[in-house]
């Protein structure tokens, strides 16, 4: 056993303490005065001068505990010959960090980046390398070394080979975000670095273009460590001259609103700018002035309906990568709403008039609106091809199976009990069984003047759109007659509003993969207020946006932003410019590939959801290719080393680095806690005893 403190051995003299309070007799110090012998003549009490130890078992417990404590403030520890020695030797590494953002395509930027890796590579030597690229984010090529890790060996080639299977890629450039990383990463091995030389010895080798367009922003919540420097190696395309496009709108005619960002030390400030259609012939170009430095924002002429065009296309610029802008106009999606009612006829007393009005076409949609009365000829539309089914009208036997295989093959039905005679037509869809049917009830409610809405589930996406408190107020909308609908709880349903706290008003049933949504009301005036409030065509678009076929991916998108990807597609095949398709399972709602400009195409493996289109287009930070100034870099702290400056740190002496290495093992054994732990067990175990004694011993006194 070896202690790393050796010199509070000394504190062994202590243990004589104990011996020395066991050996001390102490003169009487209470005199009883008895009055027959008052005159009796005093003499001190005569004590036996041979001392000795009465009670050897407590002499031994506190002179161990005494041991004990001593022993655990030395910090005994146990030599370990399997202790890695070169944790305490000093250790240089080099750190390649690459930036591999779509900037780094111009000119022979790339080129010069591999080259000066390669020079790098080649000066360390023996030194550790690890490799890293970053744009929006990090990527490890060669990671750092973990403390607990044997490092594996690579030679000067095998570092050169990692280097020749990388490309710059289509994402932004946030070097911020990379230089805290890998600090952090430095940080944490400095835990199990000994010597704490560790930081001083690890330079980073950063090689960038140090554009403009660089994000730095997560430096100025990154406490920099100090020791660490950074060693930039500034790649310069020469004088060359750049502009980038922006997409800031594409309105309802699918015309575009386009900003021109022109770099700083660019040497051209006349472009042009054109469509471009699928076959690659440019349209008709217009000449855009955009002084150094600064952006133009200008709007496109419309586009005819037979045009197809794809791109925007600039030109006048001496690097290509930014200059084209990928257009994906919203296609406008055909809807098929189908109402079994009365036809309206111009009547505003029946529920078929309001209906037709609150689905009206825009600009992104147009909709077929069906209207099958009692009389009507057979539906022949497929029930794949519906969007909403709306039902405010007793049912024949097939239209009730037509219903019911609607909800099944998840359609979404909205379904008014405006009357008597259509609470009967709801109750052969609710029900399964003939035990079931029996207990659902309806009957016309009793109503002193008029009833309102409360409990209104504002969560569900019925109700959603009316959160906000300047929307949230339905006191003024007033019901004159509803229908009391029972419903047993074999029946899974959801209760969404009720009346005046009571009956439901409406219910949300879920029927096999469709949405079955009752109103236990009518909306004409007649019945209630409903079809002349503002919350009436809001409402009912949103139980039309219920139909999970509906669902539609944004149409512009930027490279390194996530396209998420809405549930109800499940599994999907996207096609890219790159690859032919990309498989997603219906676990991967999230397109994790590489991204790159271009046109996309989204398909779903259920036919009846139409394809859906995406443009993504390059960030227009990365058109700002001026040089960025180093003194914003230093200003948040980042250490910089000067031409020729070195980061290697003095060996530590031999000494030292042995007291590290003890340092670390007496850490890792920590036998001093034991030990306390022991000696307050001795301590409870003599206090314990003592008293034991002591109470024996005045009983006998007292007998």
């Amino acid at each position: 056993m070896s202690f790393l403190t050796p010199l509070y051995l000394f504190g062994i003299i202590a243990v004589g303490l104990p011996i020395l309070l066991h050996l001390v007799r102490h003169q009487p110090k209470n005199v009883q005065f008895f009055s027959s012998l008052r005159f009796l003549e005093h003499k001190p009490p005569q004590t036996n001068r041979k001392n000795k130890i009465e009670n050897w078992l407590l002499l031994l417990l506190r002179a161990a505990a005494v041991l004990l404590l001593v022993t655990a403030f030395a910090r005994p520890f146990f030599k370990n010959t399997d202790l890695e020695l070169t944790t305490a030797s000093t250790t240089r590494q080099t750190i390649l960090l690459i930036d591999a953002s779509s900037s780094m395509q111009r000119g022979t930027l790339w080129k010069d980046a591999l080259q000066k890796a390669e020079e790098i590579i080649k000066q360390a030597g023996q030194e550790q390398i690890a490799i890293y690229t970053f744009d929006s984010g990090l990527t490890a090529v060669k990671a750092l070394k973990e403390s607990k890790q044997p490092a594996q060996q690579f030679s000067e080639a095998d570092d050169r080979e990692l280097l020749t299977g990388l490309t710059p890629g289509w994402n932004a450039t946030n070097l911020g975000q990379a230089l805290t990383e890998i600090a952090s990463l430095l940080q944490q091995q400095v835990a199990s670095d000994p010597t704490g030389t560790l930081l001083q010895n690890s330079t980073i080798e950063l090689i960038t273009d140090f554009q403009a367009g660089s994000q730095i922003s997560a430096l100025t919540e990154f406490s920099w460590p100090e020791e660490l420097k950074v060693r930039l190696h500034q790649l310069k395309a020469g004088e060359t001259s750049n502009a980038g496009l922006q997409l800031l709108s594409l309105d309802e005619q699918s015309r575009p609103t386009v900003r021109i960002v022109n770099a700083a030390n660019s040497k051209q400030e006349q472009f042009t700018i054109a469509y471009q259609s699928k076959s690659g012939v440019p349209e008709t170009s217009q000449p855009v002035y955009v002084p150094r430095g600064q952006s133009r924002v200008i709007r496109m002429p419309a586009l005819e309906p037979q045009q197809q065009v794809t791109q925007i296309v600039l030109s006048g610029d001496d690097h290509d990568f930014d200059n084209r802008l990928y257009l994906q106009p919203r296609e406008k999606s055909n809807l098929m709403i189908v109402h079994l009612g009365t036809p309206a006829a111009g009547s505003t007393e029946t529920p078929d008039y309001f209906a037709k009005r609150a689905f009206p076409a825009t600009s992104n949609r147009e909709v077929e609106f069906l209207t099958v009365g009692p009389n009507s000829p057979q539906i022949l539309i497929a029930v794949a091809k519906i969007h909403l089914l709306i039902v405010s009208r007793e049912l024949s036997s097939e239209e009730t199976e037509l219903v019911k295989n609607y909800l099944q093959q998840g359609g979404v039905v909205l379904f008014s009990l405006n009357d008597a005679n259509s609470g009967q037509a709801l109750i052969p869809i609710l029900s399964t069984e003939e035990k079931t049917s029996q207990n659902i009830l309806t009957e016309a409610a009793d109503i002193n003047g008029y009833a309102l809405l409360t409990n209104i589930n504002f969560d569900h996406p019925v109700f959603q759109i009316f959160q906000a408190p300047e929307y949230s107020d339905f006191t003024q909308l007033k019901f004159w007659n509803y229908q009391r609908l029972t419903l047993p709880d074999g029946i899974p349903h959801q209760i969404l509003a009720r009346f005046d706290h009571e009956n439901p008003a409406i219910v949300n049933v879920p029927i096999g993969e469709g949405q079955l949504i009752v109103m236990t009301f009518g909306w004409t005036p007649r019945e209630s207020q409903f079809a002349l409030s503002t919350k009436f065509v809001p409402m009912l678009n949103a139980i039309l946006g219920q139909n999970t076929k509906l669902t539609t991916v944004p149409s512009q998108f930027t490279v390194g932003e996530k396209i998420k990807l809405p549930d109800s597609l499940k599994a999907v095949n996207i096609s890219t410019p790159e690859s032919p398709q990309i498989q997603l399972t219906s676990a991967q709602q999230t397109l994790k590939e590489t991204i790159q400009p271009g046109l996309y195409q989204v398909t779903s493996e259920d036919e009846t959801i139409p394809a859906q289109k995406f443009a993504v287009n390059l960030g227009i930070e990365e058109s700002n290719t001026a040089p960025l100034a180093i003194e914003k870099l230093e200003s948040l702290g980042v250490r910089l080393l000067q031409p020729g400056e070195t980061t290697a740190a003095s060996p530590p002496p031999a000494d030292t680095r042995r007291q590290a290495l003890l340092r670390e093992l007496e850490q890792k054994q920590k036998l001093w806690r034991w030990l306390i732990i022991v000696a307050l067990a001795m301590l409870g175990l003599e206090t314990v005893l003592a008293k034991w004694i002591t109470g024996k011993t005045s009983a006998t006194r007292k007998a």
